[in-house]
């Protein structure tokens, strides 16, 4: 997630100020802690339910059932097929626009809307994997991209702020100089926040996949920690990102950062490297939802012809979603704002508490006490989840509106 989730959020802190890095910091406090919550549950679900210890198609859906009962399982069903069905949509979107700038810099002259296109047709059989443990070695291809990107984009932003000759510069015909001024206005309203809290969401959305993830390991109570270290990865990858473009550009950001890049080879190169990191995580984002409908449809685990048919289908219907709303940002805010705050800030604690107390009802189970601060810490993310995405669903829907009624679609332009 943290190619998408990184490109966004340095234009998410332009309407929040310095107080948007201090909220960046506490969701990461937080995603470690639903990453240790959610690890725990299914090592609670193992211990108790000796079917699940060899593996699971839908570990979250499990965690839900056992904690609250079939409409959890049903709820959070619904909320991972959306948050990783919509993230898809999202990648679609993106490297459509990526493939669009690179190619357009070499005078090739093919639309946003047919790149799209292209992708979909050139992702499918990457998406014909069984789980993640079968394609493990694409997590690191996303992560040394990311990283790599992130890190030219930085040097690329300070080198030409500082280049009078660059594309932020403009002549000011009263000075006779070229001048550069930025801006970083203060919050106006609790919507600048509600923009920076959906795209904080999304950015550590994570967790959907975190219980698939943890079910194909083979220690399985080492996931906590192996969570832990991954959020703290992505703090450190997001923290300089956003500092850096909010520093140097303000209010200048784009919707994603590379767009607020100069034109020339250092931006295809960037470009090129997000790239690759959307291809790795495609079907990493994929793949959860697929192996629970795949279940439901009795579709077998192994590789056949059932499987390729499904993942077909779903991605030409991912594909006609992207072509409706070609904006990656409008649907960011809304899946942000939804499912990815009830399945990273309100389910798992929740879910975790469930599971802990009703160990009191049978002793035979392994006691799991809750302590006070961390019951209370439980509670506190539920309030925050559920005050903070009402406000940024109501920002995300605004601007759903606004793209729609710009007239932001590929149908007038392939038909």
């Amino acid at each position: 997630m943290a190619g998408v989730g990184v490109l966004a959020l340095p234009k998410a802190m332009v309407g929040t100020g310095p107080a948007g890095f201090a909220l960046l910091v506490y969701f990461t406090i937080n995603a470690m802690f639903v990453g240790t919550r959610l690890g725990l549950c299914w090592i609670m679900i193992t211990e108790r339910f000796p079917e699940f210890v060899e593996g699971c198609r839908d570990p979250y859906m499990v965690i839900a059932e056992k904690a609250v009962g079939p409409i959890g399982r049903h709820v959070v069903s619904v909320c991972v097929a959306i948050t990783l069905y919509g993230s898809c949509c999202v990648v679609i979107v993106l490297m459509g626009d990526f493939l669009f700038n690179i190619f357009n810099y070499f005078d090739v002259d093919v639309t946003v809307c047919v790149w799209m296109i292209i992708v979909a047709a050139v992702m499918t059989p990457l998406c014909w994997f069984g789980t993640p443990a079968d394609f493990w070695f694409i997590a690191v291809g996303a992560l040394v991209s990311t990283v790599a990107g992130c890190a030219i984009i930085m040097v690329k932003e300070g080198v030409d702020a500082a280049n009078k000759d660059s594309c932020y510069y403009i002549f000011n015909l009263v000075t006779n100089e070229t001048e550069f001024e930025v801006n970083r206005p203060a919050p106006s309203s609790p919507l600048d926040f509600g923009k920076a809290f959906s795209s904080m969401m999304f950015a550590f959305a994570g967790a959907s996949t975190f219980p698939t993830i943890q079910a194909d390991m083979k220690d399985k109570a080492q996931f906590p920690k192996a969570a832990v270290i991954a959020m703290l990865i992505l703090c450190l990858i997001y923290l300089p990102m956003s500092a850096v473009g909010w520093g140097l550009l303000g209010d200048r950001l784009g919707g994603s950062v590379i767009e607020s890049l100069c034109d020339g080879p250092v931006k295809i190169c960037v470009e090129v490297l997000f790239l690759l990191h959307l291809i790795s995580a495609f079907p990493i984002l994929m793949n959860p939802p697929s192996q629970f409908f795949e279940g439901l449809l009795k579709i077998p685990s192994n590789f056949g012809p059932k499987r390729v048919i499904f993942r077909t289908l779903v991605i030409a219907l991912l594909l006609l979603l992207a072509l409706s709303l070609p904006d990656f940002g409008a649907i960011l805010d809304l899946i942000g704002s939804t499912t990815v705050t009830g399945l990273n800030f309100v389910f798992p604690p929740v879910f975790y508490l469930f599971l802990a107390d009703k160990a009191k009802q049978k002793k035979e189970w392994t006691q799991r006490p809750v302590s006070l601060p961390v019951r209370i810490y439980c509670w506190h993310m539920v309030i925050v989840g559920i005050a903070g995405g009402g406000i940024a669903f109501y920002n995300a829907v605004t601007n759903i509106s606004d793209a729609l009624s710009g007239g932001e679609s590929c149908w007038e332009s392939l038909f």
